[in-house]
Order: C-alpha cells, then structure tokens, then sequence
C-alpha cells in the first residue's frame, strides 16, 4: 500500500457522515482532510496528494472543484464518489467509487490514485533524466560539469527499479490506465522498466 507520514487524501462530500465514515476508514493510513464545502475542497486542493469529491457540494459542484483543480495545473490524481446511476463525466469508470462505498473499497481506491501517481512521477523523472544524459554524451565538452553521465546512470537504476517494484503492484485497471495515457507513445517492446535503454 503506498503510505507514508506526509500523504494526505483529501474527501470532499456533501453528506457530513458520508465524509465522516471515509475519514474514519482513510485516516488509518493517511492524514485527512475532509469538508463538505467546495471554496474549502479549493483552498486545500493544492495541499494534498489525492482527492476523493462527490458530484454535490456546498456552494460549487464535485465536478466545477474537479475542472478547477484542473485548470490551476495541479496533478493530484482525483476519483468520484457517486451512485451507480450517475455519470462520472470524462474520467474513466474505473477511477471512481460507487455508494455503497465500503472500507476495503475506499482504501484500495485511494491506493490505486496514489500508485498511479508515482508511476506518472517516476517515468517524467526518467525521460527527463535520459535526455538530460544523452545529450550530455553527446556533447563531450558538457561532461566535464558535475552531472555526469554515470551520475545520471545511477539515479537511472534507482528509478526503474522502483518502477518494476511499483509496477509488480498492478493489476488489469492499473495497466489499462498506464496504456491509455502513454498510448500516444506507439507500441513498447519491454515487459520490465530495467530492459529500457
């Protein structure tokens, strides 16, 4: 499960013991931030590492804090909590949660968001750092400052092995969401971060 000190999840509801029940169940391994207002949903957005927001709020809409959050460029990844007969607008089905939300459910939802998210994270950093060293090898007058090619190298290695660690954690939604964002790419050949060049 990815957890640590610093994750805060952040739920979003406009039933007070709905938001009352998650931050019961998520507050075991994260630190919450619960409300039932949407200025307030706003105002912490950029404070948390993922957002749990149902479509009805207090003064905006799930959905008007979702663009919003959007808009202003943050990353957080973001789930709905809506009933199984409403939509869930353009994000995939997969990334919400359907009321009756139980324990495990919440749990493993926020857990998918936040892996998702890392995964995103270490393959920017990857990309960044495997231009930053190939144009590095070629120019060999560059190699002389204090980001070496080995040095790069290294922090390479340390990435795709916590990609394959992260990676062996994903199940069928994981990677069909992992393919749908980097489908633009053209096809891969590796099973393994490790066996990219």
């Amino acid at each position: 499960m990815m957890t640590g000190d610093g994750t805060t999840v952040l739920v979003a509801a406009d039933d007070p013991h709905r938001v009352a029940e998650l931050r019961s169940w998520l507050v075991t391994e994260y630190r919450v931030e619960a409300t039932t207002d949407g200025d307030d949903a706003l105002a912490v957005s950029a404070d948390v590492d993922a957002v749990l927001i149902d479509r009805d709020l207090r003064t905006d809409a799930g959905t008007v804090v979702a663009d919003e959050i959007e808009r202003r460029g943050l990353t957080q990844p973001m789930a709905p909590l809506h009933s199984a007969d409403e939509p869930t607008g353009r994000r995939r089905p997969d990334d919400s949660l359907v009321a009756p939300v139980t324990k495990s459910a919440a749990l493993e939802g926020v857990d998918r968001l936040l892996r998702r998210a890392r995964y995103d994270e270490l393959l920017a950093e990857c990309t960044a750092l495997a231009a930053k060293r190939g144009a590095l090898e070629a120019d060999a007058a560059i190699v002389a400052t204090e980001d070496r090619p080995e040095t790069l190298q290294r922090r390479l290695d340390e990435l795709l092995a916590e990609l394959d660690e992260l990676v062996a954690t994903f199940d069928g939604e994981d990677f069909r969401a992992a393919f749908e964002a980097c489908r633009v790419a053209g096809p891969g050949r590796s099973h393994r971060a490790s066996d990219l060049p």
